[in-house]
């Protein structure tokens, strides 16, 4: 499960990690959360927020009013922004990289740098020498001489506070049940660390943080209640092709991989509709009323859900209310997984549609149909 940034520091507030004073907006005509000057960030979950214009120092009425319609609406990456974080300004002194992370190691492994800041990859490549790596025993954490590395290879004066901050962050991936916990920057900040920004992935098969992820998924409600008009409304992509199945995916990646799938297993596509990242019901709906109307002939449609940005019994509720509401003959293929799939799977089984939480499985399935027509 990948955390947004105030997610991220919420879990950080859990384990005493040091972070600014912020409050989430997800409206922008919110009034404003805190005295000006303050920072107004993003949440969306990709990189990159700074250099899109997703992060704004607000400095007083007027340019808050701008900066939170002008985030609010904008997509990075082609993801949707969910939220606005705004957050107390802090001048660092210095900035610096921290990261543990159990993604694409086999041991989980502590990445620092005094180049915090800017994207670690580049300075992996620009700057090799800058970055060190410590592989760390899970039974016993980190040891002191690695410690002593670390303040050497960041030259931080304060080696008790730094000492203090590791113990907490390993002890916030360790117990968080976390396969990434990232601080970039971590800011020096009158003389003590502090974390500016976060970015947390928690495990999903870590069965000890099951209540912590429902929790951070009820948390998000506030971000799916309100989607700006010209957000949904520019949200659906439809496009016609020539085929038996008709396909709606709820991203471009997820789609295309489909797309290759079906094409692979001998199926022609007639139309792919693919909703935008950040959907609701009322778009599902739309998305089901685009493919129905424009393939009267198509033998079945295939539905590709992740429940990462949505929730998938918002996606059951949607589609199966179209369904409700109109005569359906097409057999419906839905592959749903991820954030609610228990409650989405339970609304499309009520209705008796096929559910699977492998896409493999899903085009095997929808291949044999269309077949036997």
């Amino acid at each position: 499960m990948n955390l947004f940034e105030f997610e991220g520091k919420q879990m950080m507030r859990r384990f005493d990690i040091p972070v600014p004073q912020s409050h989430l907006l997800v409206r922008d005509d919110a009034p404003a959360p805190m005295d000006y000057p303050f920072v107004l960030k993003a949440q969306v979950m990709t990189g990159g927020r700074g250099k899109a214009g997703g992060v704004k120092v607000c400095r007083n009425e007027e340019e808050y009013r701008q900066y939170a319609r002008d985030i609010l609406h904008m997509q990075i990456k082609g993801h949707n922004v969910h939220g606005l974080l705004a957050e107390e300004m802090m001048q660092a002194e210095k900035e610096f990289y921290l990261s543990i992370t159990l993604q694409g190691v086999s041991v989980p492994t502590l990445i620092v740098s005094a180049m915090g800041g800017m994207d670690i990859e580049q300075v992996s490549k620009e700057h090799p020498q800058e970055i060190l790596k410590l592989e760390i025993d899970p039974f016993t954490g980190l040891k002191d001489y690695q410690k002593k590395m670390i303040a050497r290879q960041l030259g931080v004066a304060d080696e008790q506070d730094l000492y203090a901050m590791l113990d907490k962050v390993q002890k916030a991936f360790f117990d968080g049940g976390a396969l990434l916990v990232e601080i970039n920057p971590l800011g020096l900040v009158n003389g003590k660390l502090v974390a500016m920004d976060s970015k947390f992935v928690i495990d999903d098969h870590a069965a000890s943080m099951a209540a912590v992820r429902q929790e951070l998924e009820n948390g998000r409600e506030a971000l799916y209640a309100y989607t700006a008009p010209e957000k949904e409304a520019t949200t659906i992509t439809y496009v016609p092709l020539s085929g038996d199945v008709a396909m709606i995916s709820d991203g471009a990646g997820t789609g295309m991989l489909t797309l290759d799938l079906l094409y692979d297993a001998g199926l022609q596509v007639s139309s792919f509709c693919e909703l935008g990242g950040m959907t609701s019901a009322e778009v599902m709906y739309r998305a089901m009323q685009l493919t129905v109307e424009n393939n009267p002939d198509v033998k079945a449609i295939i539905v590709v859900l992740i429940g990462g940005f949505n929730r998938m019994d918002n996606m059951a509720a949607g589609l199966t209310k179209y369904c409700e509401e109109h005569k359906i003959n097409v057999p419906i293929f839905c592959r749903m997984c991820g954030t609610m799939e228990e409650e989405g799977i339970r609304i499309m089984k009520e209705h008796g549609f096929a559910t699977y939480n492998v896409l493999t499985e899903t085009v095997e399935a929808i291949a044999k149909a269309v077949k036997e027509v």
